[in-house]
């Protein structure tokens, strides 16, 4: 297999793209990539080079190795949160465009498909884990909700080649698919540790069964004839419910 190398890769989605009228989602088709070229024109990135694989609302790039990685983490967010406020310009809260993106730094192959190993599959488990949507859900007036995996924490936020501190970000535990590890999150211009449960809709535990408040009441038959047996029937309340990428087509 040729072309193995470890590249910088950057996942985005619209939030809500699924219950847009078709006149906005045509309008979110078209802002996407106008906000990420903005932003990357912002830090001197060369989308043209970036190698995108675009699905409606949602587009994963790989992107060239030479391209600075705590640019992306940092400079290239914030840039994109203002073009963000730009799009969303007199326009209602209910109709802006806001994006879940997702950075990491992993293997990634060209194959017929796009791009094959781990890299491209570990960043998408990570944007589309419940707990990004529900922090971007929950954080009013925000437009922009960012995670970052384990690799790039570790090794862009923690050693400080940002200009973000670690307590911008909160540690989530992601399980999606065969993806189960470590990431962090945060929410440009909100706080994501006064946000409370990520875990979306999870059911609370069933009660178990109450037990019967009294003696269940009992019907005996009357003794038959001699030769017949005598039954008693008992009755008794039911407790508890019933459980029935390689293209180089730019987004």
């Amino acid at each position: 297999m040729k072309g193995f190398s470890r590249r910088p890769l950057l996942a985005v989605d619209a939030q809500g793209y699924g219950r847009s009228s078709p006149r906005r989602q045509h309008w979110i088709q078209q802002s996407i990539p106008h906000v990420l070229d903005e932003a990357a024109e912002e830090v001197g990135f060369v989308r043209g080079a970036w190698q995108t694989q675009v699905a409606g609302d949602s587009a994963l790039s790989v992107l060239p190795v030479e391209e600075s990685e705590p640019l992306l983490v940092d400079d290239f967010m914030r840039h994109l949160d203002n073009a963000l406020r730009a799009v969303n310009d007199g326009r209602e809260p209910d109709a802006w465009l806001t994006l879940r993106a997702a950075v990491h730094h992993g293997p990634a192959v060209p194959a017929a498909g796009g791009f094959s190993d781990s890299g491209p599959v570990e960043v998408s488990r990570i944007l589309n884990c419940k707990q990004l949507k529900e922090a971007l859900r929950l954080s009013a007036g925000a437009r922009l909700a960012v995670a970052v995996s384990r690799e790039v924490f570790n090794t862009v936020v923690v050693r400080e080649y940002t200009t973000l501190r670690t307590s911008e970000f909160r540690e989530i535990r992601v399980r999606e698919k065969e993806f189960d590890d470590a990431v962090w999150i945060r929410v440009l211009g909100g706080d994501i540790h006064a946000l409370g449960d990520l875990e979306g809709d999870t059911p609370p535990p069933e009660d178990p069964p109450a037990p019967p408040s009294g003696p269940a009441p009992s019907n005996p038959t009357p003794a038959g004839p001699t030769g017949q047996h005598s039954v008693q029937v008992f009755e008794a309340p039911v407790h508890g419910s019933v459980i029935g990428i390689v293209n180089n087509n730019r987004l």
